[in-house]
C-alpha cells in the first residue's frame, strides 16, 4: 500500500510540473515565432530600403539609355562634319552597343518584359540604321546618311525607344504604388 500511495504522491506532483513546462513551451514556442516574424519582417524592410534606390537607378539608367540611342537624337549627337555615312554607322553601332553593354546588370532590378523591349528597342534601332544605309551611296556623307536615318524613323508609328520608355515609366508607377 506504501508503494502505492508513494505513486500517487509522484503522480499528484508530476501533473502540475507538467502543466507548468506545457505552459512555458507553448509560451516559448510563441515568442521564438513571434521574434522570427519581427525578424523576417525588419529584415524586408532593410532588404527593400536597400533595393528601392538600385531599382529606380536602373529604370533611370535604362531610360536614359533608350534615350541617347533614340535615332534622332544619336544621330545629332554622334554627326561631326566630315564623316563619311560609313564612319557614322560605325560610331552609332558601337555607342549603342557599348551603351548597352554597360547597362547589361540593370536587368536585375525590373521584368522580364521590360528587359525584353529593352533588347528589341535596341536591335530594332540598330535595323532602322542598317535600313537608311542601304538607301543611301556608299560614298555618301555623313548628312546624307542622316537625313536617310531621319526619313526611315518618320514612316514608323513610333520610334523603337519610345514604346520600351513608355512601357518602363508604366512598370515603374506600378512599384511606387
Amino acid at each position: 500500500m506504501e508503494i502505492m500511495e508513494k505513486l500517487v504522491d509522484i503522480i499528484l506532483y508530476l501533473i502540475p510540473a507538467a502543466g507548468v513546462v506545457a505552459a512555458v513551451y507553448v509560451i516559448l514556442k510563441q515568442y521564438f515565432e513571434n521574434q522570427q516574424k519581427s525578424n523576417e519582417s525588419e529584415w524586408k524592410e532593410k532588404r527593400t530600403k536597400a533595393y528601392f534606390p538600385m531599382q529606380v537607378q536602373a529604370y533611370e539608367r535604362l531610360i536614359l539609355f533608350l534615350e541617347r540611342m533614340h535615332p534622332e537624337r544619336i544621330v545629332f549627337r554622334l554627326n561631326k562634319p566630315g564623316m563619311s555615312a560609313r564612319q557614322l554607322q560605325n560610331e552609332i553601332f558601337k555607342t549603342i552597343r557599348d551603351e548597352f553593354d554597360h547597362n547589361l546588370t540593370q536587368q536585375l532590378y525590373m521584368s522580364v518584359k521590360a528587359w525584353e523591349l529593352v533588347k528589341s528597342a535596341k536591335a530594332d534601332t540598330l535595323e532602322i540604321v542598317k535600313v537608311a544605309a542601304e538607301q543611301v551611296d556608299k560614298n555618301a556623307d555623313s548628312f546624307a546618311f542622316s537625313a536617310a536615318i531621319l526619313e526611315t524613323v518618320s514612316k514608323l508609328k513610333r520610334a523603337p525607344s519610345d514604346i520600351a520608355v513608355d512601357y518602363l515609366k508604366a512598370e515603374f508607377r506600378k512599384k511606387m504604388e
